[in-house]
């Protein structure tokens, strides 16, 4: 299989999305945004950095793309050939993607406080701490410290320290 690594979280505006990258020549990621009850939109990154988005394909079509062992193949057998409408979106940047994948796979910590809400999430965005409570932005900084002192890669509300 090409799969490398696989997450299953939300996007910054709350909505389910796969997020997977693949050791492919053609396919290095994908993003599947899962709405309920609606077929998805599939946003492919090709190995260049061009993106393209698939809209309204059928769920099952890209689990079929994702867990093949050939993700060129499979995007051209389960997604193109479907006729799925299409169009090229913003070129992605191929290095932040691999950044946080080589990150994601040194186990990675995510750190993030919002609203008096602090959550800390794995390197596969399961939440392992929840907690609702004021904190101050020297005590946030602190907490974070601390996890980078044990040697944990650390992501505090979105970006690396």
């Amino acid at each position: 299989m090409s799969k490398i690594f696989n997450i299953y979280t939300k996007n910054a505006d709350g909505i389910d999305v796969d997020r997977t990258w693949y050791d492919s020549s053609n396919v290095k990621y994908t993003e599947c945004i899962d709405k309920d009850n609606e077929l998805k939109t599939l946003k492919v990154v090709f190995s260049n950095g061009s993106q393209y988005q698939y809209d309204k394909v059928d769920v099952s079509k890209y689990l079929l793309l994702r867990e093949d062992s050939s993700q060129g193949k499979a995007l051209n057998k389960y997604i193109k050939s479907e006729g799925y409408e299409y169009k090229k979106i913003e070129d992605a940047n191929i290095d932040e993607l691999t950044k946080e994948l080589n990150d994601r796979l040194a186990g990675a910590v995510f750190v993030s406080y919002k609203d008096g809400r602090l959550v800390v999430k794995d390197n596969t965005d399961m939440a392992v701490f929840v907690k609702e409570i004021e904190l101050s932005d020297d005590i946030l900084n602190v907490i974070s410290g601390v996890l980078v002192s044990v040697g944990k890669l650390v992501y505090l509300n979105g970006k690396k320290l």
